[in-house]
């Protein structure tokens, strides 16, 4: 897998826009907690958060939520070759 340009430009501007945001905007004066300290720590929390939120959204899509059998005749049913738009 190979990323384009314009998509590694834009995470690393995302990034950088996330880090000067958590610099000028945090209260770092008040402590929850040791690791609320820690430069940056609320960005990687929103990053893991979201990464996790996917991930368990995909799961829980593939394993409940995804209709795997015709609901007329009961037959288990394959994609056929250029259904769904990707022909």
């Amino acid at each position: 897998m190979s990323l384009d340009r314009r998509l590694a430009v834009a995470i690393v501007a995302g990034l950088a826009l996330s880090a000067l945001a958590e610099t000028l905007l945090v209260d770092h004066r008040e402590h929850l907690f040791a690791g609320s300290t820690w430069l940056l720590f609320w960005t990687g929390f929103g990053f893991v958060g979201c990464v996790g939120i996917v991930v368990v959204s995909k799961w829980a899509g593939h394993a409940f939520l995804m209709r795997r059998d015709d609901p007329y005749t009961g037959e288990r049913v394959e994609a056929e070759p250029g259904e769904g738009g990707d022909e």
